[in-house]
């Protein structure tokens, strides 16, 4: 578990399929994610335990954001996980729309580059996003990512960041 000023960040369990079928299934939420726009109820129950695999295989992945405030309450999600097709790491974070526009993306996408970086689990952190989502490159550049060349996902819209570990 993470613990920030505001947030808990705690590892993706089976018991967060709720989290995720709130996000994934919000037509604001997933307007900017492959397909952009909501996804199924049997690709959700298929995708949240490879989330909790990822961890049992890498001792990393994504974690759920949760207020220190209110930890029943579950906001979003957070993590770094290793895509398999191209070998590299990417960092991946969503917040229910009513939390948005607080801070806690930047805050819970810092605590867990911090925690692969610290514990050097990973060397470096990519980051994309599509290019018309303003808010989400705003936030890559924030956490100390720069342009890259790689290629992470097959898209022409995206743009693709890096950070390093020092």
């Amino acid at each position: 578990m993470i613990r920030t000023e505001r947030l808990l960040l705690t590892p993706v369990t089976a018991d967060d399929l709720d989290i995720y079928v709130e996000l994934l299934t919000c037509a604001e939420t997933t307007r900017y994610l492959p397909g952009g726009e909501p996804f199924s109820l049997k690709y959700i129950e298929d995708y949240v335990p490879k989330k909790v695999s990822h961890w049992a295989e890498n001792g990393f992945g994504t974690f759920i954001v949760s207020l220190v405030e209110q930890p029943e309450i579950k906001i979003g999600y957070s993590g770094v996980e290793i895509l398999e097709q191209v070998s590299l790491c990417d960092i991946r974070y969503g917040l229910l729309p009513k939390y948005q526009g607080h801070g806690y993306a930047y805050e819970a996408a810092k605590a867990t580059l911090d925690y692969v970086f610290e514990n050097k689990l990973v060397d470096e952190v990519y980051g994309v996003a599509v290019t018309d989502n303003q808010a989400s490159l705003n936030l890559l550049k924030k956490l100390g990512m720069t342009a890259s060349n790689a290629c992470l996902y097959d898209s022409n819209d995206l743009i693709t960041m890096s950070i390093k570990r020092r």
